[in-house]
């Protein structure tokens, strides 16, 4: 019987063993349940943050606002779709994903670190401005007469400001577009327009206006045949609801993208905003810790007695908020400042700010670097040390700004000038062509060397036999800029008698006048 109980028990102890090894394995596994539904949620947390970093598979539509496309249209570049295109490092902080939209471009453009630049380089494109005139240099009457409508006609149309804003406009959302509005063609804006005087006659320019690119989007352009000269160009474009032919919208795009990334920016050029932002971004971050830094550079404090702080009496915090309240009050240059000898000890920590000048200017001075503009024309700060010149940074500049005038603004303004002469004559005087002034301007004291310099040339080719008087007085009278402008030039009038071929004649009169006394 005793045997019996025995077993019992012991079979009883074996089953509460294994009772308590299954709880204990039940336990386990729940556990490492537990830490494997942790984990995924951790993998799952970081591909989430991994996922807002990195970019979209293919590049975005633009945000086109509504009105723009009309009801039941759909604009052409809905149909583009560009994949697995990143084989960059996006995180890099001077390339995007796409374009960053009108919206951000708007708000960047309320800056003064972006407006700096694409107001100084609107205004030097068109600070000299230039002249209408004759391609051959002619004095006719009629040209003249031609070319002074011409030039009232381009001051009554504001044509010099509405190209400063149109650089502004490009250079803020990357294209800027002006519409040519021709009387009697309000029905017609979607058909091509030939400026001929076959198709206008006079009267016919009622004005120009400039559009933003956030109120157009293509509505057609050829995809298919890459041969084409209209590939990846729009012919048309809907312009808040309706549809205008590219004709009528001299279209400004001065750093277009390539063929690949046109539909993500909407057919517009990379903006210089979205190019200058990380160099921006730089500099007010830098900024901004420099401030922090100067704001903090001196820590001040007294060595205390902390024991009772440490202890959690509330006694201990009031006797410190005492002491710290009084050091305040206290200290200053005019104050006096208690320590107590035993317990106390000041101390201050300063942080050296000797080299802060430096890096603020070096991280200023690249944002100069996207618009290629000199530092003493976007911000005023002229070169230091022993001959320091800017002159050559300006000669580069002016012959940049003179290359953008040129290759952009030109064309543009040639078929202004031809929409003009049909408007007033009704037909286009091949000759006429206006011509942009040199950007870099003499002062009185150059101009007059310059002056005696061609005096004395003129002189001596005379003298030689090369030209003639009537020859030098026909180019003065056509110098417009020059004091003898409009001159006659068949009245010469009579020379003195020099002998040229003797530079001492009154010195020899002199001697003879003295010999013959």
């Amino acid at each position: 019987m005793m045997k019996f109980w025995k077993r019992n028990k012991l079979r009883e102890r074996e089953l509460a063993a294994q009772e308590e090894a299954n709880r204990l394995k039940k336990l386990e596994l729940e556990a490492r349940h537990k830490q494997s539904m942790a984990n995924e949620r951790a993998i799952a947390f970081m591909q989430e943050m991994q996922s807002a970093n990195t970019p979209p598979q293919g590049y975005q539509m633009p945000d086109i606002p509504a009105g723009v496309v009309p009801k039941g249209r759909k604009p052409a570049i809905a149909q583009d779709s560009l994949t697995s295109s990143y084989a960059f490092d996006i995180n890099a902080p001077h390339f995007y994903p796409c374009f960053i939209g009108y919206q951000a471009l708007a708000s960047m453009s309320q800056s003064t670190d972006y407006r700096c630049v694409y107001e100084a380089t609107a205004q030097e494109m068109t600070r000299t401005w230039g002249e209408v005139k004759v391609a051959n240099d002619s004095n006719d009457k009629d040209c003249r007469d031609k070319i002074k409508s011409i030039e009232a006609r381009m001051d009554a149309l504001n044509i010099r400001e509405l190209m400063r804003h149109h650089i502004e406009n490009e250079m803020i959302f990357g294209r800027s577009q002006i519409f040519i509005n021709i009387k009697g063609h309000e029905n017609q804006k979607d058909i091509p327009l030939l400026i001929d005087k076959a198709v206008l006659g006079k009267g016919c320019l009622k004005g120009l206006k400039l559009i933003e690119p956030i109120w157009t989007t293509p509505s057609f352009y050829n995809a298919s045949d890459a041969t084409a000269a209209d590939f990846f160009k729009p012919s048309k474009w809907f312009v808040m609801g309706e549809e205008v032919h590219a004709d009528r919208l001299l279209t400004l795009v001065m750093r277009p993208v390539t063929d690949m990334l046109k539909p993500a920016y909407n057919f517009s050029g990379i903006s210089m905003l979205q190019l200058m932002q990380p160099y921006v971004e730089r500099w007010q971050r830098t900024v901004d810790s420099v401030s922090e830094l100067i704001h903090s550079f001196s820590l001040t404090g007294i060595k205390t007695d902390m024991s009772n702080i440490l202890a959690g009496g509330d006694d201990g915090v009031t006797q410190l908020l005492r002491r710290s309240k009084l050091f305040s009050q206290l200290r200053g240059n005019q104050n006096l400042m208690l320590l107590d000898n035993d317990n106390e000890e000041f101390f201050q920590f300063n942080t050296p700010l000797s080299t802060l000048d430096n890096l603020l200017q070096k991280s200023q001075e690249q944002m100069a670097a996207p618009s290629r503009t000199p530092l003493v024309k976007l911000l005023g700060i002229t070169p230091s040390g022993l001959n320091a010149s800017s002159d050559g940074e300006i000669q580069v500049y002016h012959e940049y700004i003179s290359g953008m005038q040129e290759a952009h603004l030109l064309p543009q303004l040639t078929a202004i000038i031809k929409l003009i002469q049909l408007d007033l004559f009704g037909e286009i005087d091949p000759q006429i062509v206006f011509v942009f002034k040199p950007l870099e301007q003499l002062n009185k004291e150059q101009e007059a060397n310059t002056d005696k310099v061609k005096a004395e040339r003129d002189n001596a080719l005379i003298s030689a036999g090369v030209l003639s008087q009537e020859e030098v007085r026909a180019r003065l009278a056509k110098d417009e800029s020059g004091d003898y402008s409009g001159i006659d030039v068949e009245d010469v009038p009579e020379q003195p008698q020099w002998d040229f071929n003797h530079g001492n004649n009154q010195e020899e009169a002199y001697n003879t006048a003295g010999t013959m006394a």
